[in-house]
């Protein structure tokens, strides 16, 4: 369901080579990929089921969001751009069926769950 990673990088190849092409800075460049790479995270578990094992694994993932955005504001993405960036990495992660599914369930799995942002550093950037 993930997909191929040729280089095994935790990016699928197809999302990896449109964010390569863009014209963006360095910088950028790996905010997009750690967003990809944070994205696909919930494709490599099965969260099918409602356990108190996979909620906490979910919101594990979900915690990773937080970096990202972090990452981002550091390496002076705007919000706005953040939000649509996000959304077309999204809309190409979850490109078929059986990956919008397994989204939703582990979506489920979070219940409407919140975080506090967190300041942006390079630490939260790799």
């Amino acid at each position: 369901m993930t997909g191929p990673d040729t280089n095994q990088d935790g990016i699928r190849d197809d999302i990896e080579a449109f964010i390569d092409v863009l014209e963006v800075t360095e910088p950028v460049r790996k905010a997009l990929k750690k967003d990809a790479r944070s994205t696909q995270e919930n494709l490599h578990y099965d969260f099918s089921d409602n356990t108190e094992e996979n909620e906490h694994k979910a919101l594990e993932i979900a915690k990773e969001d937080f970096k990202v955005i972090a990452c981002y504001e550091f390496v002076g993405v705007q919000v706005r751009d953040i939000t649509q960036t996000s959304r077309t990495i999204t809309a190409l992660t979850y490109n078929t069926k059986e990956r919008t599914l397994a989204f939703l369930a582990y979506n489920r799995l979070l219940n409407g769950s919140g975080g506090t942002l967190l300041n942006p550093e390079a630490k939260y950037c790799e």
